[in-house]
C-alpha cells in the first residue's frame, strides 16, 4: 500500500511538473536600441518576395537570427533531407529577430525554430549577457504564444578572433541562456563552441578574413553538430 502511495504521488508531481509554465522573468535593466527597428526592412522584402515566387511548404525548420545564417546560402543542402527555410538576416540583433518574426517565421507554421544571434553585445549600445539572455527569453516567449508546441533550438553564440576580447561575456551568455533553455519545454541547446576551438582559442583557420564569418570549413564542422541535433 505504501509503495502504490509513493508511486501516486510521483505520477502526481510529474503531472503537476507538466503543467508548469515555462518562467519568462528578466533578471537585467530592460535595454533599449539606439537603432531603428525595422533596419533591416530591405533583407525581410525579399524575402516576401521570393515567398510569392515560390511558398515554402509549411511544417519545415525555419532557420533565423543574423549574419552567420544569412551568409550560410547552402544551409538547405547541407541539412537535407530536412526542410529548412532560412531566413537569417545580416547584421542583426535579438530585439530585430523579435520585430520581424511575424514576416520571418510565423507564416510559415514550423515544426522547429532554430535561433542564432550573436550581435547584442556588440553594438554601440552593447547588451550585458544577461541582458541578451533576457532578450532571448522574450523570443521564446513570444514564439510561444503563436506556436506553443514548436521545438526550438538555440545555437551557442560562437568563438570568433575578432571578438576575442569579450569572450568571457560570450561565454557567460551562452551559461545563461543555456540554464533558461534547459528548464524550458521542448527546447534544445546546441554547443557549436567546441568544434571551433583550437589550443584553447579560437580557431583562426575556419574563418574568413575579418576573423568574424566563417569559410566552408567553418560550416562543415557547423553541419557535423547542427544536423544531427535537428534530425533528433
Amino acid at each position: 500500500m505504501l509503495s502504490f502511495r509513493i508511486y501516486g504521488l510521483f505520477l502526481f508531481l510529474l503531472l503537476l511538473s507538466g503543467c508548469q509554465k515555462a518562467n519568462y522573468t528578466s533578471i537585467a535593466p530592460p535595454w533599449e536600441p539606439d537603432f531603428k527597428i525595422d533596419r533591416s526592412e530591405n533583407a525581410i522584402l525579399k524575402f516576401e518576395e521570393a515567398d510569392k515566387k515560390s511558398f515554402p511548404a509549411k511544417g519545415g525548420i525555419v532557420m533565423i537570427g543574423s549574419s552567420s545564417f544569412t551568409m550560410w546560402r547552402t544551409s538547405e543542402e547541407d541539412l537535407a533531407p530536412l526542410h529548412t527555410i532560412n531566413r537569417g538576416f545580416g547584421g542583426n540583433t535579438l530585439p530585430e529577430v523579435i520585430h520581424y518574426l511575424d514576416r520571418t517565421v510565423f507564416p510559415y507554421e514550423p515544426s522547429k525554430v532554430v535561433v542564432y544571434c550573436e550581435n547584442d553585445m556588440f553594438g554601440k549600445k552593447p547588451k550585458t549577457p544577461a541582458q541578451t539572455r533576457d532578450a532571448y527569453v522574450e523570443l521564446t516567449r513570444q514564439i510561444r504564444e503563436k506556436l506553443p508546441e514548436v521545438k526550438m533550438y538555440f545555437v551557442s553564440l560562437k568563438p570568433s578572433p575578432s571578438r576575442v576580447h569579450k569572450q568571457a561575456d560570450v561565454i557567460k551568455a551562452n551559461k545563461l541562456i543555456g540554464s533558461f533553455v534547459k528548464k524550458d519545454k521542448n527546447h534544445e541547446y546546441i554547443d557549436i563552441w567546441p568544434i571551433m576551438m583550437k589550443d584553447e582559442k579560437p580557431d583562426g583557420s575556419i574563418f574568413l578574413k575579418d576573423s568574424l564569418h566563417m569559410n566552408r570549413e567553418g560550416y562543415e564542422r557547423w553541419i557535423k553538430v547542427i544536423k544531427p541535433a535537428l534530425s533528433k
